[in-house]
């Protein structure tokens, strides 16, 4: 055990900070609530996450039949990692309604499980010209003293950081720390991109949800974990040597569970179908987002096969202001859940709190921003920013 945290611990600081982050804020302003989202999106959805206890060939049949029996059109939509499929209603429903079908299709003898596909959100001595301002880093009240972990670590560079999140935008602080990820998000309409899945991992602006602006969540992310240091440059990063996996799950108003457990196997290294397999399986993944609930069969599954690897999994906490254990995947067992600190020390007024909170880390407000990498885009990227 001594020898893991040796060589994941600047990693995990990393990820327990950004994992804490409310949401990405410039310089000088302070955490922001995260744009609404359209109200018919937010509450309901038109997917189903069904497993079978055996597979079929004929997966569409079954899925059209099982519907059936309760009175649902639900169409075979596509293959998910770990067994289970989405299945797509003929419109959308509230979250209730969605539980309630589903609780009765699970009846089923056949049916090992189904689960409402929900949206999930974001939660949010070096010589770098912006270090002065990253308080976090230093302070003795509500710093990680990280001058003296740095004294014993820098990082490792065998090590693959996954951040699975709105993607990231190319950026000079984030020059030569990133390898190739992929883009889950399989619903064109959600992705910004014009496209569905495919090798591009870039984030092209998660504008367009209630007239939010973009807001470069991945990217501040990996910054905060792992900014080019000691350049005379911004911002530094915690971790200086460690590779950033960019994984895109999140877009317009978010991301859905189907597409975020596809996401965390792949960066792990396991099969997903119809995707190439990831060549820089990740060690350590960060999930700074979060959904109402406890944490779902699919979401538990995804953690044990990944956790199995070896993989750690950083999630935050929530930004709820109440008990983790209602807000998924914090609520998992086997991640590691961060609540959010402020300048002071103490706990953020809106930071989740309670048992499945492993570790609590700088997540900004009361007059204390994050700094990290962004962009000046309010919609698609312009320029780099911080």
């Amino acid at each position: 055990m001594g020898g893991i945290t040796q060589r994941l611990g600047t990693g995990l600081l990393a990820l327990a900070i950004s994992s804490a982050l409310s949401y990405p804020v410039q310089a000088g302003q302070d955490v922001q609530a995260l744009p609404a989202v359209q109200a018919n999106q937010i509450n309901t959805t038109d997917r189903l996450i069904v497993k079978f206890h055996t597979p079929s060939a004929n997966i569409g049949t079954r899925i059209k039949a099982l519907g059936a029996t309760k009175g649902a059109n639900l169409t075979h939509s596509r293959a998910m990692s770990g067994g289970a499929h989405v299945a797509r209603l003929g419109q959308r429903i509230s979250h209730v309604e969605a539980r309630a079908l589903a609780k009765q299709l699970a009846a089923n003898p056949d049916v090992a499980y189904v689960e409402p596909d929900v949206r999930v959100y974001p939660q949010l001595v070096p010589n770098d010209s912006l270090y002065s301002l990253q308080w976090h880093y230093y302070e003795p009240a509500g710093g990680i003293n990280l001058p003296g972990a740095w004294d014993i670590s820098t990082g490792s560079n065998n090590i693959v950081i996954a951040v699975i999140d709105t993607g990231v935008v190319p950026h000079a602080d984030l020059a030569g720390r990133l390898i190739p990820g992929y883009d889950f998000i399989s619903d064109a309409a959600d992705s910004n991109d014009g496209d569905g899945r495919d090798s591009n991992a870039n984030d092209p602006g998660d504008y367009g949800c209630n007239g939010g602006s973009s807001s470069w969540h991945g990217t501040h992310i990996a910054g905060t974990i792992g900014a080019a240091s000691n350049n005379g440059v911004g911002v530094t990063g915690i971790n200086w040597l460690s590779k950033i996996l960019p994984v895109r799950v999140l877009g317009k108003c978010g991301g859905y569970t189907s597409d975020i457990v596809d996401a965390m196997r792949w960066a792990a290294g396991l099969n997903v179908p119809g995707v190439p397999a990831n060549p820089f399986p990740a060690r350590v993944q960060n999930l700074s987002f979060g959904g109402e609930g406890s944490c779902a069969a699919t979401f538990q599954n995804a953690v044990d096969d990944v956790t199995a690897l070896g993989t750690v999994v950083v999630v935050a906490a929530g930004n709820g202001g109440s008990d983790v254990a209602n807000t998924q995947p914090a609520s998992c067992n086997g991640v590691i859940a961060v609540a959010a600190t402020v300048r002071n020390g103490g706990k953020a007024s809106y930071s989740n709190f309670g048992a499945k909170v492993a570790i609590a880390a700088p997540g900004g407000g009361n007059g204390g921003f994050i700094l990290s990498t962004l962009n000046t885009g309010t919609t698609i990227p312009i320029a780099d920013s911080y």
